[in-house]
């Protein structure tokens, strides 16, 4: 019997958050693929996502007997079945392209297999869920969707607005993640997931990553109650085949609330005052909450795939 792949789709991984203790952490708590955000939308995105990406080349050469990054799905079972942790590049937010749809192509060469349309501020591709007018996708959006759709770049609408997710959707010819957020029924946070967004997400054939930020959870906490919580709405309302792990972890969670308290008008709080400080969900809480879920009555199979499985099949469907 083949053993199910556990993956995080959602770990921040650039300058202020790349340390040495956090990817063996991972793998200790039975993790086998995570995601890492080397990109965003930033001053000088472009040679800072590259930079990232060097980065993360440097740590897989000096550790080969632990890591690998996963350009192709045969790379993660490969990964798996040698022991390692394999390492999915994605941006959050399309800023590293600088306006450039020929940029997409380009940083699928360097190993990019998911990018989120928008970050925490509008951009060229859309408008995000934190702040300004909800215009929807661009033209210059509706080019990049169909673009990462031929070239095999998986379209992530975490953080964006309402109607960027919903028209990237009613367009994306490949299944749709929004790799990290939240339920807004459960916990009514700018970026969640309203029920309708929910509904259009799974028929596109995606998956909706759970985060384990307590801010936007219905628990500061960021217990894995709460987190089976999350799961168990979206799995109820979609399907368990439609869920996944976006844990969206900060390796330095003072630094990053520095950040927040720093810079208010990109981490609101749901009634407009500050983000309310909280915890992150710990990658050891995995095994809690699958005992959670297999408690309540999800299968094996269910919990294989919201653990990993799900991911995987995304993966196998769009990756080129």
């Amino acid at each position: 019997m083949t053993t199910p792949i556990v993956w995080d789709m959602t770990l921040s991984w650039n300058r202020m958050f790349r340390d040495e203790l956090t990817l063996p952490r991972f793998k200790a708590a039975g993790f086998d693929v995570v995601g890492l955000s080397v990109g965003a939308d930033t001053a000088d995105a472009p040679s800072v996502a590259e930079a990232s990406i060097a980065a993360v080349r440097d740590t897989v050469a000096r550790f080969p007997e632990r890591y690998l990054i996963a350009y192709t799905p045969q790379d993660i079972r490969r990964a798996q079945r040698e022991g390692k942790l394999a390492l999915e590049l994605n941006f959050q937010g399309t800023g590293p392209l600088a306006g450039s749809v020929q940029q997409v192509a380009h940083f699928h060469r360097l190993g990019v297999r998911h990018m989120g349309l928008v970050w925490n501020d509008q951009n060229l591709a859309g408008s995000s869920a934190t702040r300004g007018v909800d215009r929807g996708l661009s033209a210059y959006g509706r080019q990049l969707v169909r673009e990462m759709n031929r070239v095999g770049i998986v379209v992530d609408g975490a953080h964006a607005s309402y109607r960027t997710t919903m028209d990237a959707m009613s367009i994306c010819e490949a299944p749709f993640i929004v790799s990290h957020t939240n339920v807004h029924a459960l916990a009514p946070a700018y970026k969640n997931l309203r029920d309708d967004q929910i509904d259009a997400c799974a028929a596109t054939g995606g998956v909706i990553g759970i985060s384990g930020l307590g801010s936007y959870l219905d628990d500061l906490e960021a217990t894995p109650q709460a987190l089976f919580r999350q799961i168990d709405y979206v799995a109820q309302r979609v399907g368990s085949q439609h869920v996944g792990l976006g844990l969206d972890f900060v390796t330095d969670a003072p630094a990053f609330w520095k950040l927040v308290a720093a810079n208010p008008q990109i981490w609101p709080g749901a009634d407009g005052a500050s983000m309310p400080e909280s915890k992150f969900f710990q990658p050891e809480g995995i095994g809690p909450l699958r005992r959670l879920l297999l408690d309540a009555g999800y299968s094996e199979h269910d919990v294989a795939g919201i653990f990993g499985a799900n991911w995987l099949r995304i993966c196998d469907r769009c990756w080129k």
